[in-house]
């Protein structure tokens, strides 16, 4: 199993544009899912006492079916290296299976989803 730790929170906003701009979907839901992502902001509140606002570039919200397909979006173009090996995904969960015989090894496999990262 392969975890990418804060999967979620390190999410590039740009990158993620990106990879929506070329799965071709229609206007409106394109740029529904952009006013999700884009202009958002974050405060911190101690009492009555606000904090600046701060522009969130990164991140999809974890808890929301939105973001984990979002993540999902993010993740799909990263194949294994062989057709012999698996890669299964569900949201920030990748598991790695490559049989004992193949043309891409373990390490090469997991040197390929680290530079992927």
């Amino acid at each position: 199993m392969i975890d990418f730790s804060k999967a979620f929170d390190t999410v590039d906003h740009i990158v993620l544009v990106k990879k929506l701009q070329l799965i071709g979907l229609p206007d409106n839901i394109f740029n529904w899912l952009i006013s999700f992502l884009i202009g958002r902001v974050q405060y911190c509140k101690v009492n009555e006492a606000l904090s600046t606002p701060r522009n969130i570039n990164l991140s999809t919200v974890q808890g929301s079916d939105l973001g984990r397909s979002l993540y999902v979006i993010m993740e799909c173009d990263l194949p294994p290296q062989s057709q012999q090996n698996m890669l299964i995904k569900y949201a920030d969960d990748t598991n790695l299976l490559v049989p004992e015989h193949t043309d891409s090894q373990l390490r090469h496999e997991f040197g390929h989803n680290e530079n992927w990262t």
